[in-house]
Order: structure tokens, then C-alpha cells, then sequence
């Protein structure tokens, strides 16, 4: 049967499903749960700024928010292919706009944009469903202030200005904003594409439906605290390549 609890702290540490922490792991995870100092980080980050843990997990020196991001849309993708859904595709191209259509000032009207997640048949029969991963840390100096359903909406409605009309009239599909925060908590309409899947898997495997949405929330907060506990420590400086970019490698 599936993991049934949803709290990362409490999930039986299956290895092969990433439900396994070291010791450092362990405890840099509950000091970020529960907001305590996060020790041995250092002072200062590469970037020159003071270093802690609200740096660590909003400085985008080192790639680290970008494999944050990568990690929960390629597990998005595994998760509506084990939901019985066709044409699964990760990075998309889409479709260029043509002219007439007035789009929002922000929208994203490049030729070269792309979509994380697409796949038919999530909400209606053969209708393309797109999907786009945003992960925000709270606790970032431009959130401040803010309370955290707002930050929620906001980060929601960016992500409709910038493809929802697009995917409707270019694409003829239907958009949904997988949004996030580091802690861990999945906006609503995230929550929605989540009901959804956990009904299909649900069906699929005879396992019960709140099995399943527990056992799908627990993955994806797993796999964000991975890569936030990475983002924590891991090294954010460039190695130089000082041949190897030049050298012919006969396998």
C-alpha cells in the first residue's frame, strides 16, 4: 500500500522513494521546519551576501533554485504518466502567437517559450493540459510583510498572466500554476491538479483515494526538501575547466 502520512518528518524512510535522510540531513531539516538556526553555514555566500538559511534557499548563485524547480516538474511528470495520462512531455515548445491577440503586458510571448509540464487528458478527454512550476521561499526579503495566502495568489496569477491566455487561444488547452514554497505547502490550484490525479491513481490501483493524495503530497515535499537541504549546503562555486573542454574523449 502507499505511504499514508504526509509530514516529511514522520514518513518511513523508504530509500528507494527518497524518504531517507542522513544525520546533518535530518537536522538541518527540522531546524528549517521549525525556523531554528541553521548551523556551520558560514558568513558570507559566494554571491557576497550574508549567508543563512533564507539566503541559502533564495540566492540564485549555483543553480540551486533552478534544480529545485527542475526536480518537482520531472516528478509532476512521472506522477501524471503513473495516472494513466498520454503525451506526458516535459519543456514543451509551444506554439507561436500570432498576430491580433492582445495578450497581458507580462505574458510570455516569445518564440522560444516552453511549457514544464503537458499532458492530455487531465480535465477533459484529448484536451491538452499544461502545467508550470513555481517554487517561492517565503522568507525572501521581497516577500516580507506579506502573508503567505497572498504570496499564494500572487504567485498564481503571475504565472496565468503570463500563459493562461496563451494556452487557451494559441494552444486550446487548459493552464494550471503548480506553485509551491519551500516549506513544503502546495497552493490551491496545485492542490486541485493533485485531487485530480489521486482520483485516477486511485482507481487505477484500488488503493483509497486518501492513500494516495497523503502519498503523492509526501514525494513532492521529499523531493522540494531535497533540494532545499542541497540549496543549504552544496557548493556554489564554478570549477574551472582548464582542458577537458578541448580534449577528445575516445570511449
Amino acid at each position: 500500500s502507499m505511504v499514508s502520512t504526509q509530514s516529511t518528518g514522520t514518513a518511513t524512510p523508504y530509500p528507494h522513494l527518497g524518504f531517507e535522510l542522513n544525520q546533518l540531513e535530518f537536522i538541518d531539516s527540522v531546524a528549517l521546519r521549525y525556523g531554528f538556526e541553521v548551523k556551520d553555514l558560514g558568513s558570507t555566500c559566494v554571491c557576497g551576501k550574508p549567508n543563512n538559511a533564507d539566503h541559502a534557499l533564495s540566492c540564485s548563485t549555483g543553480g540551486y533554485s533552478i534544480l529545485r524547480h527542475d526536480n518537482i516538474r520531472d516528478l509532476m511528470a512521472e506522477i501524471c504518466t503513473y495516472a494513466g495520462l498520454k503525451g506526458v512531455e516535459t519543456e514543451k515548445l509551444l506554439q507561436p502567437c500570432p498576430d491580433g491577440i492582445q495578450f497581458h503586458p507580462s505574458a510570455n510571448t516569445a518564440h522560444d517559450a516552453r511549457m514544464d509540464v503537458v499532458a492530455v487528458g487531465l480535465w477533459r478527454n484529448m484536451q491538452l493540459a499544461h502545467m508550470d512550476v513555481r517554487v517561492f521561499h517565503a522568507n525572501a526579503p521581497s516577500h516580507m510583510n506579506t502573508p503567505l495566502d497572498q504570496l499564494y495568489r500572487r504567485n498564481e496569477c503571475s504565472k496565468k498572466q503570463s500563459y493562461g491566455k496563451r494556452v487557451r487561444e494559441v494552444e486550446g488547452g487548459a493552464f494550471s500554476p503548480l506553485v509551491m514554497n519551500t516549506g513544503g505547502d502546495i497552493a490551491n490550484e496545485f492542490q486541485k491538479v493533485l485531487r485530480t490525479l489521486s482520483t485516477r491513481i486511485s482507481k487505477r490501483t484500488e488503493e483509497p483515494y486518501s492513500e494516495v493524495m497523503a502519498h503523492l503530497r509526501t514525494r513532492l515535499r521529499f523531493c522540494l526538501l531535497r533540494s532545499c537541504l542541497i540549496a543549504l549546503r552544496g557548493n556554489r562555486r564554478k570549477i574551472a575547466i582548464t582542458g577537458l573542454a578541448h580534449t577528445e574523449l575516445v570511449i
